[in-house]
């Protein structure tokens, strides 16, 4: 009991922390991007003290920020269903922290010993590592986080608010698809739905990005689409919806529903490592994978790598949101169901094939040459579903009036 307590608070407040820091990161990101400089004024209020302050490169902007929304008046619209207003951001982040339980943010550490109390064994880096059925529980649990969005559309009373809830149900009803279809073709090959065991099975075989292409790119965008990033943002997008779903909220209730968006980016962004970028593992860097023990150095250097291979991803996204455009809902919805659940079909059909295959012709465990041929299998897939999905090109389909320009005439 005491290690999970310990191991829930430094989880939660690395993620409260990120989560902070990463806004900051993002949007000095976006002044990179257009070109100007972004926040970079608060740091150390050494002031108060009679000193000059430290900017310190900004850092102190998530603090100010935090301390802003806290601060601001709880104030609580009359025509709005209280009770569901208040539960609704609550949900949303209950069910994006409860997701961590059975996420590795590390292998393992060696055994601890403080005074009398002595760990059993080496600490594995999981809340519940004995989880057996870690990605349904990940699954459900990222569905649950859907009722938040719509419990705060409905609760709002708002049109806007109600607009921005229907958008954000159909597009993650759309999306869930996919994305398991993407997740279970990684089971297949791990023959585990426990993370950890996954993490092993690339580290012995090689990583799923890499032997499953198609797989990866239909995972990658449905996580786009659940994290509701942009080119996906449908469900809050500012320019069209005032802020969509949280429209009527303020305060430490707007703060709960922007903490939850980040930590569903954060989410998207582990289970993308650790499915198909073999989680801490890295060649020759982080030892055997099979041992039951490991040193400090390799501890370390495994958590460093994992946490590494996150923040990449992380940045990845951020790249994506000011890159891109946003869809229209009708190219949201036409990825989802003519591209993205074909596709999905498709790779896992492949790839149940081919370990029916294996189990057949190399039941001891795969050679190398099977190997090789496994990710040769699979590139070759993966271009023949491009060339395919770009001569059919379902996202440019648009059956609406068109107005006739040729009659018009423009003065200057």
């Amino acid at each position: 009991m005491l290690e999970v307590l310990i191991k829930s608070a430094i989880l939660i407040a690395g993620l409260m922390t990120a989560a902070a820091y990463f806004v900051l990161l993002e949007r000095r990101m976006a002044a990179w991007v257009q070109d100007r400089i972004g926040p970079s004024r608060v740091g150390a209020p050494l002031s108060l003290f009679g000193f000059k302050d430290l900017r310190l490169w900004g850092l102190g902007q998530p603090a100010a920020d935090g301390l802003k929304m806290i601060l601001k008046e709880e104030y609580t619209p009359a025509h709005v269903d209280r009770r569901l207003y208040v539960i609704a951001p609550i949900a949303i982040l209950a069910a994006a922290i409860a997701t961590y339980a059975v996420i590795p943010f590390g292998s393992l550490i060696p055994p601890i010993e403080i005074g009398s109390y002595k760990s059993a064994g080496p600490i594995a880096l999981t809340l519940a590592p004995g989880v057996a059925v870690g990605m349904l529980y990940v699954f459900a649990l990222s569905s649950v986080a859907v009722y938040g969005v719509i419990l705060g559309g409905w609760a709002s009373n708002n049109k806007y608010s109600f607009l921005g809830g229907l958008r954000s149900s159909a597009q993650l009803i759309a999306y869930e698809l996919p994305m398991g279809l993407g997740i279970l073709g990684v089971v297949l090959a791990a023959g585990s739905l426990n993370l950890t065991t996954i993490i092993h099975q690339q580290a012995e075989s090689g990583w799923f990005a890499l032997v499953q292409p198609l797989g990866f790119v239909v995972f990658v965008i449905a996580a786009f689409a659940e994290a509701a990033r942009l080119p996906f943002d449908l469900p809050e997008c500012e320019q069209e919806l005032i802020g969509g779903y949280h429209t009527e909220y303020a305060g430490m209730k707007l703060l709960l529903f922007l903490v939850a968006e980040f930590l569903h980016m954060i989410t998207a962004s582990f289970l993308i490592v650790i499915l198909f970028f073999g989680g801490w593992h890295f060649p020759i860097l982080t030892g055997d994978p099979s041992a039951e023990s490991i040193g400090w150095g390799t501890a370390i250097v495994r958590i460093a790598v994992l946490h590494g291979k996150i923040f990449l991803v992380i940045v990845f996204f951020m790249w994506v949101r000011w890159s891109w455009p946003r869809f229209r809902f009708d190219q949201l919805m036409n990825l989802a169901w003519k591209v993205m659940l074909p596709l999905g079909l498709v790779n896992f059909l492949a790839v149940a094939t081919l370990e029916e295959i294996r189990h057949v012709y190399a039941p001891e465990g795969s050679s190398f040459a099977w190997t090789l041929g496994i990710i040769v299998a699979g590139w070759v897939l993966f271009g023949v579903a491009w060339l395919v999905t770009s001569l059919a090109n379902p996202l440019v389909t648009d059956n609406r009036p068109r107005r006739d320009l040729s009659s018009l005439e423009v003065e200057i």
